[in-house]
């Protein structure tokens, strides 16, 4: 299954015949406002990686004075690649530990302090992205684009917000929170080593990766 980046990239060069200084700027395009954008090596090596499993063929063309430059065409063996992958993303729901989750569930790796700071900068910066959300909604809605687009650009929104009160539970929990609270890391280990026989069985295994180390 291609990654999101790599699906966004093919379905991209499968719209129209482009070059990979193009699919920068057009991946980028609606990007610069939110999220830091998808680095331009990235991309050239999406490209190069699609062009070696023959899911986009490559046509050199001369570019007046500058060196020539080279447009990518989807394959039909790319096209359906993105289909099949397509209906897979569309037919089965996110894995639902998120980064924002997973952070959450080892969060005492770190010290009170340093956690609060860095969901306030998360609270400051998803706050700016939700209102240029809404504004691009708006800014959509004004173009007439597609009902699905505009779809998306709310679904998104909406784990903005969702994530946004998150944060604001997590910081609001800590700062009431006079001791910080630690707990094992995943917080159902203890459940798994319940057992007397299997604490002594993962204690065993760490003395002989002890000895081997």
């Amino acid at each position: 299954m291609l990654s999101k980046t790599t699906l966004f990239v093919l379905a991209i060069i499968a719209g129209n015949p482009i070059n990979p200084y193009a699919i920068c700027k057009v991946a980028n395009y609606k990007r610069k406002n939110f999220r830091s954008p998808i680095h331009t090596q990235t991309i050239y090596s999406i490209v190069n990686s699609l062009h070696k499993k023959r899911l986009i063929s490559g046509k050199r063309t001369k570019n007046g004075k500058r060196p020539d430059t080279t447009v990518y065409s989807i394959t039909s063996k790319g096209n359906d690649l993105l289909k099949k992958d397509l209906l897979l993303y569309l037919s089965h729901p996110e894995d639902p530990l998120s980064e924002l989750s997973l952070s959450a569930f080892i969060i005492g790796q770190l010290d009170k302090e340093a956690v609060l700071a860095a969901l306030k900068e998360y609270q400051k910066k998803s706050e700016k992205e939700i209102a240029a959300r809404k504004k691009q909604i708006s800014e959509e809605s004004e173009r007439e684009v597609s009902c699905f687009s505009l779809i998306a650009i709310e679904h998104t929104l909406n784990i903005l917000k969702i994530n946004l009160d998150t944060v604001t539970k997590l910081i609001n929990k800590i700062e009431i929170n006079a001791q910080w609270d630690y707990s094992p890391i995943p917080f159902w280990r203890d459940e798994v080593f319940q057992n007397k026989k299997d604490l002594d069985s993962t204690t065993t295994t760490k003395k002989i990766a002890a000895k081997i180390s």
